[in-house]
């Protein structure tokens, strides 16, 4: 009789124990899920921010271009954020040299005329090149034409991905 009790009292406790490692793996699984959810959900959030300042650069270039004006070289060392006059809610300003970027913020890098991102949601064995992401405004050149334009001036504006080995060295004045 004692074996009986013995036995029912150990199914029991394996029963448990199965529980117990099925929530913990249950857990672990959404943890992951929700972090591979948050980390896509920024990147869209970091492409759709840089896609609208894209665009709105080229409205803005559309606009000078109905008025017959150009763009000049000055406008490439512009802020994209306060030349298109719309914040996005996770602007967080100029960042000068020496202070450390936050998370999950855009920021423009006036030495460099460089937009900036930090991620906020990453893998911890990434370091800071891979919370970054650096972009800048590159000239559109006028077309040819007829009539001699002037040096440094240019139709339009685009935005494009700085080098990784310049995000690198950024990266490494963050450390």
């Amino acid at each position: 009789m004692r074996e009986e009790y013995a036995s029912a009292r150990d199914v029991q406790q394996l029963r448990w124990l199965v529980w117990a490692v099925s929530g913990a793996l249950l857990l672990v699984v959404l943890w992951l899920l929700t972090t591979k959810i948050l980390r896509v959900s920024e990147a869209r959030a970091v492409s759709a921010t840089r896609e609208n300042i894209a665009a709105s650069l080229s409205a803005l270039a559309v606009e000078h271009m109905a008025r017959g004006q150009m763009l000049e070289a000055s406008w490439l060392r512009r802020n994209p954020f306060e030349l298109l006059s719309w914040p996005s809610e996770d602007y967080c300003g100029e960042l000068n040299e020496g202070e450390q970027p936050q998370r999950g913020c855009w920021y423009y890098l006036p030495a460099q005329s460089w937009l900036l991102h930090r991620s906020r949601f990453t893998d911890a064995g990434q370091g800071m090149g891979g919370q970054l992401q650096v972009f800048q405004l590159r000239a559109v050149p006028n077309l040819p034409s007829a009539e001699p334009q002037s040096t440094g001036r240019f139709i339009s504006m685009e935005l494009d991905r700085v080098p990784a080995a310049k995000v690198a060295a950024l990266a490494q004045a963050y450390r």
